[in-house]
């Protein structure tokens, strides 16, 4: 039998029971002012985006940060010496990014990698509201969707980003994708979805090590929402799609360093992590000696590093919990996005404000040009943050519904505050907080609407159930 002559009736009742059993909503379908607004949001990200990186931001610092790295290993790739920082072999990065520049590179030339990186990255910052909208509508509902799709759209932090030459642009969206395939995958249940899931968190684990861990993530959750057989059918197909993209990196790796790792570095962040981020650490020897564990093939042990660091969390577990606690809190304390925009506006901060004890120093403070960007940063983050943790309070009830949100924070937060944190690492997990803040933020809007015109509301409920549409 022909898979085109299967039963459709059949198709839909399974889907049906598939869909009762996950508890998943069926998904109504835009209307036509949804549409527009939708088509109103993809544009308005791209255009302000375009403004920051063409006008705003034209020439970016590339002084201090990962951007000269990625554009030297993006170099050698364009020029087939593979991906190598000088004459070392490289894999503290995985290739998707240096790929992408060396494509760049092939393409238009070294001399406007940069220019065209950050218009491809714009392109992506007006691609993510879209995965936001649809991930949010089938978590949630349509208007949540929406919502934080226009949130995302004037969010100056992934405005910001998509001008700088670094993974998180590319990687917030391949992130995106990821688990928008999978809660499709959920509701489909096909083998060829489930493998492309495992594709897509290949590609994203080829850009950030850490999303290695996104496969174990999506099994814990298959057993959360279910308890079918078919959940090792899914989550084996899922495997195989990953182990497609990974397994020549690994054996890549294997064969260049001597260890079947997908990211070289981890130990060394794990080494640095346990003793507070190298702000206390104790071996220079081990600190002198940690380039050759993340770039290069000699020098160093990391199993050395990682007994070191094991040591150090046995003999204060208390201590080391209490370090990690403090140094996520620190990584969610500072929004991330405020050097970039002090770049360009100036370095003032807010927090003078609080820490000063004079007037003067704190008007200056609000009259310098950096101060309303870096403080719309500072609301949508904070607030956010608050929104989504008020919403998952309020709605813990339908927590199967949106529960691959809440545990993908919770374990990105969570593995990064093991190794070591900054505001950067966590920032591509920062669209879910926005789906759910989207919620109350809706949720508020529907609520002062119907307050400010009671009437009309009811006016237009009964206008739109009592009159009926003339056929054409």
């Amino acid at each position: 039998m022909s898979w085109k002559r299967v039963d459709n009736s059949f198709l839909m009742k399974n889907e049906f029971q598939v869909g009762q059993k996950l508890n998943i909503r069926s998904l109504e379908p835009l209307l036509p002012r949804q549409r527009r607004t939708l088509l109103f949001t993809v544009c308005l990200s791209l255009i302000l985006r375009l403004i920051w990186i063409v006008f705003l931001d034209p020439k970016p610092r590339l002084i201090g940060g990962d951007g000269p790295f990625y554009l030297h290993v993006g170099d050698q790739f364009a020029r087939g010496l593979g991906l190598t920082y000088g004459n070392d072999p490289v894999a503290v990065v995985g290739p998707v990014y240096p790929a992408y520049l060396a494509f760049l590179q092939i393409v238009f030339g070294f001399e406007n990698v940069v220019v065209v990186a950050r218009l491809g990255q714009a392109l992506m910052g007006a691609c993510l509201p879209l995965l936001v909208f649809d991930l949010g509508r089938r978590c949630i509902r349509s208007e949540v969707g929406i919502g934080a799709a226009v949130l995302l759209a004037v969010d100056l932090r992934f405005i910001v980003e998509s001008g700088s030459v670094s993974t998180e642009s590319l990687l917030t969206t391949l992130l995106m994708l990821s688990i928008w395939l999978y809660v499709v995958a959920i509701e489909r249940d096909s083998i060829r979805m489930w493998i492309l899931v495992g594709i897509s968190t290949g590609i994203t684990t080829l850009t950030r090590g850490i999303v290695q861990l996104l496969p174990l993530i999506f099994l814990v959750h298959l057993f959360l929402i279910r308890k079918e057989l078919r959940i090792w059918r899914s989550w084996v197909y899922l495997v195989s799609g990953f182990a497609i993209v990974v397994t020549p990196w690994i054996v890549r790796n294997w064969v260049l360093f001597g260890s079947p790792t997908i990211v070289q570095g981890g130990a060394a962040h794990f080494w640095m992590g346990s003793q507070g981020d190298g702000r206390s650490l104790r071996r220079q020897e081990m600190l002198d000696k940690i380039y050759d564990l993340r770039i290069g093939n000699g020098g160093a042990d990391r199993y050395s590093y990682i007994n070191d660091a094991i040591n150090i969390i046995v003999s204060d577990p208390i201590g080391f919990l209490r370090l990690r606690t403090a140094r996520l809190g620190e990584a969610y304390l500072q929004p991330f996005g405020t050097v970039s925009v002090g770049a360009v506006f100036g370095d003032e901060s807010i927090k003078d404000i609080v820490s000063s004890n004079s007037d003067q120093d704190r008007m200056d403070t609000i009259k310098s040009p950096a101060f309303f960007p870096k403080l719309w940063i500072y609301i949508i983050h904070y607030g956010s943050i608050a929104l989504s943790v008020l919403y998952m309070i309020m709605q813990r009830r339908e927590f199967m519904q949106w529960s691959i949100l809440a545990i993908v924070i919770l374990c990105f937060s969570g593995v990064y505050a093991l190794l070591t944190i900054i505001p950067r690492y966590i920032f591509p997990i920062m669209p879910l907080y926005l789906i759910m803040a989207a919620y109350i933020v809706v949720d508020l809007g529907d609520r002062g609407r119907k307050f400010l015109w009671p009437i009309s509301d009811r006016k237009s409920s009964v206008a739109t159930s009592s009159t009926e549409v003339p056929r054409l």
